[in-house]
């Protein structure tokens, strides 16, 4: 019977090995996935900002272009004082040319602004690209390597699980069934081992009479509260 309750053991044992790979197939491709989300959500961050940086030296150069406009304007203007021969004529052109000369001052506020903006905005880009070549970095670093891990799980799954139904047909049927019921039904554990008087599954106070057998390791015990198949600990498992 000793040598059954040692053979428990080793299944659950290989069960939490099997347990946490199935973890792994859970977190790893998440991991994975964060990385690529990494690198989507910086290149769009990169696009946004160069193209916030576009416009703005799209507005710069339909402002400069409107400046040298009305400077050439003013110029024909200038010109065209001379030629006058009544004040009339004279105040309305240089009504003109004061417009003019205004508008250009409001322009050049603006451009003002827009090269501030610029500026601000070239921070910006040279921020994101420095972000997207870190988050482009770290997934070459470990992109390899995770989908290497990912497709190797379930071939080292598979192998555990041969080497714990192994196991399993030394064992007698319905003893195996109850395991395995177990494994479906409490978590992924089976069995559970006797810590300090008590269930290591569930923390229910094992009787002195249940405690003893256990010692004894003569007959498979069950934990009367959560079920499970509950041993005294081997040195070398």
């Amino acid at each position: 019977m000793e040598e059954q309750l040692r053979t428990l053991a080793k299944m659950q044992r290989l069960d939490d090995q099997i347990g946490s790979l199935r973890l792994l197939q859970q977190t790893l491709p998440q991991e994975l996935n964060e990385l690529i989300e990494h690198v989507d959500a910086a290149t769009a961050n990169l696009l946004a900002s160069e193209g916030e940086r576009a416009e703005v030296g799209r507005k710069q150069r339909s402002l400069e272009s409107d400046i040298k406009l009305h400077g050439e304007q003013i110029k024909k203007y200038a010109t065209q004082l001379s030629e006058i021969k009544t004040n009339k004529e004279y105040k309305a052109l240089n009504s003109e040319i004061s417009y003019l000369k205004d508008k250009i001052s409001e322009l050049e506020s603006q451009e003002l602004v827009l090269m501030d903006a610029e500026a601000e905005l070239k921070k910006r880009v040279e921020q994101d690209k420095a972000e997207l070549e870190q988050a482009e970095a770290a997934k070459r670093a470990r992109e390899g390597e995770l989908r290497k891990k990912i497709e190797s799980l379930e071939a080292e799954i598979e192998s555990i699980r041969a080497e714990r139904n192994k196991l399993a047909h030394t064992l007698p049927p319905n003893l195996v069934k109850q395991y395995g019921n177990m494994i479906k039904n409490k978590n992924n554990c089976a069995v559970v081992y006797a810590v300090n008087g008590a269930c290591g599954g569930c923390g229910f106070v094992i009787r002195p009479q249940i405690h003893i057998e256990l010692q004894m390791r003569s007959k498979v015990n069950f934990c009367e509260s959560c079920g499970r198949i509950l041993i005294e600990r081997f040195d070398d498992i």
